[in-house]
């Protein structure tokens, strides 16, 4: 039914998840209703990935804990709180059961966020200019000893700044998967499903995943960074920040990253097939336009789009016979 897993959820949790954001959306049809039951009814996994989500909902700061008592029972929640615990969940798992994952709690405490659809840029005090993507969320450091930024989730687009006396300290950008320090550059990084990509537009990186050696990044590199694995440099996506634009820039690009782009941009569950994840789009589309692109995706690609409800889409490849 959910073709697009957290990685490290089990199966009923990243659904349980899912089901809640449905139920919460205020949307929910009978059909939806009795879709839910026969679900939570059909494993004993089920049963216990809901009330994982209950205890998350009950313990969680800012969800309204009334979901604890029964999804069905009562008014339609917040379709930003169901949105958040869906996050917290594909990003902490049943951690979050024994307690609260560090990760994910400064996540959603960080210093500097953006929601859905949402792309902001800020000035720093030694005039450093960081651009966030949507649902991005980073914590910063600026003082005389250390210029740190801490990426939590997102993709982040930074142009250094060379203000004195701050700019004379260390510029470092720390991920879930090694450090990263710029030497007088403009640079991206982006963290999204537990994967750390970094892109070079100008002047150098010294890029270190933890457990491995340290290596020079020059304009127009990028690589990813994996703990315990020496990088493997490669040539930048000249659009990998079309997002400043609101714009993706596609050339035979999987349908799955496609959407996956496209999700940040528009509330809800937005997910595919196995079969559609393959078909190849290209072209330039605007992320603000997420309504249209999908009604023009089966004028494309042989897929339908389902609209299980408002929040809840996913694309399905046309069977052979179709």
């Amino acid at each position: 039914m959910f073709d697009t897993p957290c990685p490290l959820t089990a199966p009923s949790q990243q659904e349980a998840a899912e089901w809640y954001a449905v139920l919460s959306s205020g949307e929910v049809s009978d059909g939806e209703k009795s879709e839910w039951q026969a679900w939570l009814d059909a494993a004993p996994e089920h049963a216990k990935a809901w009330a994982l989500v209950e205890e998350v909902v009950s313990r969680f700061q800012g969800l309204p804990p009334a979901l604890a008592q029964t999804a069905l029972d009562t008014p339609a929640l917040d379709r930003r709180a169901a949105l958040k615990l869906l996050g917290v969940l594909c990003v902490s798992g049943g951690a979050l059961a024994a307690g609260m994952n560090s990760s994910a709690w400064n996540r959603e405490f960080a210093d500097l966020t953006t929601g859905t659809g949402e792309v902001r840029s800020w000035s720093l005090a030694d005039g450093t200019r960081l651009s966030l993507n949507a649902r991005s969320a980073v914590d910063v450091l600026i003082e005389p000893r250390q210029r740190l930024i801490r990426l939590y989730q997102g993709e982040i687009l930074i142009q250094t700044g060379h203000d004195l006396p701050l700019a004379q300290s260390p510029f470092r950008v720390e991920t879930g998967h090694g450090l990263i320090r710029a030497l007088g550059t403009r640079f991206m990084v982006s963290a999204r499903d537990h994967d750390v990509e970094v892109s070079l537009d100008e002047g150098a990186l010294e890029v270190q995943p933890f457990g491995a050696a340290v290596q020079r990044l020059h304009a127009g590199d990028a690589t990813r960074l994996e703990r315990n694995k020496t990088s493997l440099i490669h040539p930048r996506n000249p659009h990998a920040a079309a997002w400043e634009q609101g714009l993706i820039f596609a050339d035979g690009m999987p349908l799955s990253l496609y959407l996956k782009q496209l999700a940040q941009y528009r509330p809800g569950i937005l997910s595919c097939d196995s079969t559609a994840a393959t078909l190849q789009v290209s072209g330039v589309f605007k992320l603000a336009e997420s309504n249209r692109l999908l009604a023009r995706l089966p004028e494309i690609l042989p897929v339908k789009v389902r609209y299980f409800s408002r929040y809840w889409v996913r694309v399905e490849a046309l069977s052979a016979d179709v």
